[in-house]
């Protein structure tokens, strides 16, 4: 009998473990592109920030959808800085569900799929960060993002370039003035793949701190572009919402796109089978 219970608590033991590890936050390989993703939620990502915060290092934050994925294929700038990353979260449905079939993870679409604002209303009320810049967006949208972000901590500094018209010039000055700052993170709203070429381009000049790629999401933030409602994120249809909303902007994104993808990935998986044959 003792022995059969410890058998059962060997294997109750081994089984909770098994779970844990399936749980857990990792690298996960999205099957054919071979892009690579590590999928959190709110909670975990501002538990890393509050970490890397603490190490003082320069470090990325990403995401994946299928527009970046698009991306990733046709862009080798945009590709090598992706490989980089610390962190790629999944911001698209598609993405989070190949990642949930390849890892066998138990990846929920109410908390693993996250978009910016899921993650940036607790930035300051959950991490440490004491300096944050926000780069991009319109001017009104960056300085109400600013403002926002401020009047949660106001013993915190935020500081604000707005991203419209954004040419070298102002890039040059932007970078200046953020090694000036020593922000300790850095929220960067230029659109994709500006934003993420931007950062490959100037990392090296760029002062240590968390940069964050966020898209248009000051803007949303600030409520000057509205949002999808949250509730289409689960469902995976936050995209029609956006397409309703702006065909003429994203028409091409959501259209034709996922087409040129999965012609992309058909003619890989096709070379893959000729080179295992």
């Amino acid at each position: 009998m003792q022995a059969a219970a410890a058998a059962v608590r060997s294997g109750g033991n081994h089984m909770l473990k098994h779970q844990r590890q399936l749980s857990r936050t990792g690298e996960i390989e999205i099957p054919v592109s071979g892009v690579r993703v590590t999928p959190m939620d709110a909670g975990e990502l501002l538990r890393w920030i509050d970490a890397t915060w603490g190490q003082r290092r320069k470090a990325a934050i990403l995401a994946h959808n299928l527009h970046s994925l698009y991306t990733w294929e046709v862009n080798p700038v945009f590709r090598a800085f992706y490989e980089q990353a610390e962190v790629v979260l999944t911001d698209g449905f598609p993405v989070l569900k190949l990642a949930k079939w390849r890892s066998g993870r138990d990846l929920s679409a109410k908390r693993h799929r996250l978009g910016t604002l899921d993650w940036l209303p607790g930035l300051m009320s959950e991490t440490p960060v004491r300096r944050v810049a926000v780069v991009g967006a319109t001017p009104e949208g960056n300085a109400r993002t600013v403002g926002l972000l401020q009047a949660q901590a106001p013993e915190r500094t935020v500081r604000g370039w707005a991203g419209e018209g954004w040419n070298p010039a102002l890039e040059e000055r932007v970078v200046a003035e953020l090694q000036e700052f020593a922000p300790d993170f850095v929220i960067v709203g230029l659109g994709m793949p500006l934003q993420e070429e931007m950062l490959s381009r100037r990392w090296a000049e760029l002062p240590p701190a968390i940069y964050a790629a966020v898209g248009g999401g000051i803007d949303e933030y600030a409520g000057i572009q509205k949002p999808p409602p949250r509730w289409l994120g689960p469902l995976g249809l936050e995209w029609a919402y956006r397409l309703v909303t702006q065909p003429r902007r994203l028409g091409h994104r959501y259209v034709v796109e996922p087409w040129l993808l999965a012609g992309h990935l058909a003619r890989k998986a096709v070379r893959g089978e000729r080179a295992r044959g």
